[in-house]
């Protein structure tokens, strides 16, 4: 219960706490997520020492769109999931993380399906900075499902309690993190 006091609001001190407690876990989380983008530059760097602006004129630009696009369409779900359960419902957080992962899902096994098929000598400079990151992003992408598939089993079984909410959003901004990443990557592969 909040007490109004002339112009100021005064919270009891469990709430206060319990924001408090919020605001340390999703700046640990900003830290989490610097410490994941390494990863991300160490490999941009490395495509422009090894390969600098070369891509080949095999490489199949039409399934790394593809994947980018499903990619940026799951984060726009993973993003309605996160607005749902902050709203309270868990219905609506399970069908958008459902969608999230269906896209997820399909979007890496279209880069499994990339890495593996791929039509250019995987010795040369670029195409082993291609399979690298392909490689990365793809295991980045499985751990982000997993991380998703946990969380979307978690509101079924346990509901949209309010300590719950707080890594239910968490697992949804690190989808939107590699989605983004995933784009960052396309870019730097295709199009540097």
């Amino acid at each position: 219960m909040e007490v109004v006091h002339s112009n100021q609001v005064v919270r009891p001190a469990a709430h206060v706490e319990q924001e408090l407690e919020t605001r340390k876990v999703f700046g640990a989380f900003v830290l989490f997520l610097f410490g994941m983008s390494v990863p991300y530059f160490l490999m941009i760097n490395v495509r422009f020492i090894m390969a600098a602006g070369f891509v080949p004129s095999s490489a199949d630009q039409t399934t790394g769109a593809i994947q980018a696009v499903l990619t940026l369409i799951s984060a726009l779900t993973a993003w309605a999931a996160i607005r749902a359960i902050r709203g309270g419902n868990t219905s609506a957080y399970r069908v958008n993380l459902g969608l999230t992962l269906v896209l997820g899902w399909v979007s890496t096994l279209m880069m499994a399906w990339e890495w593996w098929y791929h039509p250019f000598d995987a010795m040369s400079h670029y195409g082993e900075t291609f399979l690298t990151t392909v490689g990365l992003v793809a295991v980045m992408n499985l751990s982000g499902l997993l991380t998703l598939w946990a969380s979307r089993a978690r509101a079924k079984r346990l509901g949209s309690d309010q300590t719950l909410v707080r890594g239910y959003r968490l697992a949804g901004m690190y989808w939107i993190f590699l989605a983004v990443a995933a784009l960052v990557m396309y870019i730097e592969l295709y199009f540097a």
